[in-house]
């Protein structure tokens, strides 16, 4: 193994981020090392980061330097960080050597191509059964599967709202205390768009003691406006995902969004469908992104065609039905799952090991897919 590397793999034991992989990284001019780093803990700077910024601070120019990294650089926004490959681009590295590809769907692949889109010479991976060795931990929690389960709330005709949208409040005050308590069980809330425009929620937690889920915007279209109550907080814990097609035709909301409050209250992340000529998000791929990212139990809250979305998909585990003692009807009025249903009662999709509790005047109905 190459001095260098070896050293980047030393450095790598050191760091504990977390659900982020180990990572360390040494920067070299001619045959000096003259600057190296590792990732210390989630939501501080990347290794490579902490290598360019340790090479700077000496006074070292790092323009032409070659950069030794145990793992491919990320090449996305995460939830707290910026690409690590932008940064080794603008600072003029212009060799980058990787011991092993990041399994995350967000980077696999992805910050390789980018280097060398950007004509940077890119050498790996080089040594991936000692790379997987160091992020044992890192790679078990990838693999593991996310817990995904879909609350919905409904009159006892099923409807989730009136003819004209109106949805507040379906269920009673115990139902939505009950709720507050649910979503502190899980790592992440997911709405979508329509749920924002609609409803304008905070998804918070709003308990002491209880610390608020990331909340997850599906926004194919950017379409969130940039006062929504979602964008409002000081914590970084709210995520937009976008469409490719938004990615490259709505830069400028993004940069908006991102920079709200100068408190990076929201990161932006694209995951797009298999189709170029759609908006919509490749569910399964967003929850193993989500998960690489730590997001392990993620609580659907509608609207109705995310419900259907992610039922299509198969990555739902449980259902949550809060059934109110009321009629909506109306054949216009909005169901509690949309998408284009089936033909056959054959084709239905089956619910098992049913539990059911009163809360307050409503019915809680839970159900395993």
């Amino acid at each position: 193994m190459d001095k260098f590397m070896k050293l980047a793999f030393e450095l790598a034991k050191k760091a504990d981020p977390f659900p982020n992989p180990k990572v360390g990284a040494v920067l070299v001019s001619g045959d000096v090392i003259i600057g190296t780093g590792f990732h210390k803990k989630a939501g501080e700077p990347h290794a490579e980061i902490e290598a360019i910024n340790n090479a700077k601070e000496s006074g070292q120019d790092i323009r032409g330097t070659v950069l030794y990294v145990n793992l491919e650089p990320c090449s996305h926004t995460s939830k707290r960080t910026l690409p690590c490959t932008d940064a080794i681009i603008a600072n003029g590295i212009t060799k980058v050597v990787f011991a092993m590809n990041d399994p995350n769907p967000l980077v696999c692949g992805a910050g390789a191509k980018k280097l060398r889109d950007a004509g940077i010479e890119v050498i790996g991976p080089t040594n991936p059964q000692e790379g997987e060795r160091i992020n044992k931990k890192y790679l078990k929690n990838i693999s593991k599967p996310s817990f995904v389960a879909i609350k919905m709330a409904m009159s006892a005709d099923g409807k989730a709202a009136t003819k004209t949208g109106d949805s507040k409040w379906i269920t009673g005050e115990e139902a939505r205390k009950y709720v507050l308590k649910l979503r502190s069980q899980f790592d992440g809330i997911m709405v979508g768009a329509g749920t924002v425009l609609a409803d304008d929620p905070r998804l918070t937690v709003r308990m002491n003691g209880k610390q608020d889920p990331y909340r997850i915007i599906v926004d194919g279209k950017l379409s969130i406006p940039l006062d929504a109550r979602v964008l409002q907080n000081n914590d970084g814990k709210t995520i937009i995902v976008i469409s490719e097609w938004a990615k490259n035709n709505k830069k400028e909301k993004i940069k908006q969004i991102e920079k709200i409050q100068t408190m990076k209250s929201a990161h932006v992340i694209s995951c797009d469908s298999c189709s170029d000529n759609d908006h919509t998000i490749d569910m399964n791929k967003l929850v193993l992104v989500l998960g690489a990212m730590g997001t392990k139990r993620i609580l659907i809250e509608g609207g109705s065609e995310l419900n259907a979305n992610a039922i299509d998909a198969g990555i739902v585990n449980k259902i949550y039905f809060f059934i109110a003692p009321k009629i909506i009807g109306g054949k216009d009025a909005i169901g509690v799952v949309g998408g284009n249903g089936i033909s056959k009662m054959n084709d239905t999709i089956k619910l098992k090991n049913m539990k059911i509790k009163k809360i307050g005047n409503d019915l809680l109905l839970e159900y395993e897919l």
